[in-house]
């Protein structure tokens, strides 16, 4: 243990360097996770967080929430089926609403509206502040990471419609859009007043809260088999069918596999490298006594304390850089991503050295004998 910090200290440079490399990796590993993150979540949140199990959308859509249109007789069917317990019709649209007694002045806004039954699956199942609304004229708001809050008593005007916000959910966002969940009623008076005229206005979705006991999964087949003109799927599935979302999960896990890959590639250059230069002092400490447990130490210690401290370099650079670009990205460092992070380029590093090992276990003390061990 004291040769390798006897190490470290004689060649700061040279583990500086190392040392600066893996924060670097680091660094863009937690930035990417946490842009990534934010970006999936705005995007998936309203349905990942919703209360309904199960939601059901027009054939034609193709999983698509922004294109279902769905008959307004659906609902009927639907909550006649075999472990339905209860139903909601969800209607979804982005308008342009105002921000009434905002500091520094009214401020208008993008914002999705969520038309559906407060007391039905049709909104989120955790609520982080406030209330559901209990009446028209009240919304429940989420914002993604990217938008700056509406908070609870101030008022969004959509279309000539005004509605109190009651209270507040995290992370249920649409669109990656302000969004406010309002009853099914007003959510259609702000669609009339749009179009200027009375007409009918159809549900996106049906969300769906299955019996208990029940299995979200079957009961969505069930579904789908069952109606026509119909396509069913569970919470999950949901999710994962949004346009957009897949595509963007395996862009950014392919960058994540590469930067895994360069930390495994340059920690283990570096201490190979490192001790195929100190061969000849290791054949000598291997002469006077020293076992090659006590030099596989030595080198896994330095490999810990240089990809370590670099891991943790990096992390409290990028929980510094996201929260100076808050206003742009968006984006915050979890501590379980962080860790997770840290803990995997640890392990990885661990694994690079065993070129540098595997090297150790093939020295010869004998060698110190001859002019390999000895120079003249």
């Amino acid at each position: 243990m004291f040769v390798a910090f006897k190490e470290i200290r004689r060649s700061f440079g040279r583990f500086s360097l190392l040392t600066m490399a893996v924060a670097l990796l680091v660094l863009l590993l937690l930035f990417f996770q946490a842009v990534a993150g934010t970006l999936t979540s705005g995007l998936t949140g309203g349905l990942e967080s919703s209360s309904a199990d199960v939601f059901v959308y027009d054939v034609q859509a193709r999983s698509n929430p922004a294109t279902s249109i769905l008959s307004p007789k659906v609902e009927a069917e639907v909550a006649a089926a075999p472990d339905v317990a209860a139903t909601s019709p969800i209607g979804l649209s982005v308008f342009t609403g105002t921000v009434e007694g905002s500091s520094s002045a009214d401020a208008e806004i993008d914002v999705q509206l969520v038309g559906g039954d407060p007391s039905g699956p049709s909104v989120p199942a955790n609520i982080a502040d406030g209330r559901l609304p209990s009446a028209q004229g009240e919304a429940l708001f989420s914002g993604s990471s990217f938008d700056s809050p509406v908070e609870i008593d101030q008022r969004v005007k959509v279309e000539g419609v005004s509605f109190k916000v009651v209270g507040t959910a995290d992370d249920a966002a649409f669109n990656v859009l302000p969004t406010l969940y309002v009853p099914y009623e007003d959510y259609v008076a702000a669609s009339q007043a749009r179009a200027s005229r009375p007409v009918d206005v159809a549900p996106s979705l049906i969300g769906v809260k299955v019996a208990k006991g029940a299995d979200p999964a079957k009961v969505a087949r069930s579904l789908t088999k069952s109606i026509d003109g119909i396509e069913a799927l569970d919470r999950s599935e949901a999710v994962a069918a949004l346009p957009g979302v897949g595509q963007i999960t395996q862009s950014f896990s392919i960058l994540y596999l590469l930067l895994y890959i360069v930390v495994a590639l340059v920690t283990g250059v570096f201490f190979l490298i490192l001790t195929v230069q100190k061969e000849d002092a290791l054949v000598l400490l291997r002469a006077v006594g020293a076992s090659s447990r006590d030099v596989i130490a030595s080198v896994l210690i330095q490999v810990l304390v240089v990809v370590g401290l670099g891991a943790l370099i990096g992390s409290a650079v990028t929980a510094g850089l996201l929260a100076l670009t808050r206003d742009v990205f968006g984006a915050g460092l979890q501590l379980s991503t962080a860790a997770l992070t840290v803990g995997v380029i640890l392990v990885l590093g661990l694994v690079a050295s065993v070129g540098a090992v595997r090297r150790v276990l093939a020295i010869d003390p004998i060698n110190a004998t001859t002019n390999r061990g000895i120079r003249t």
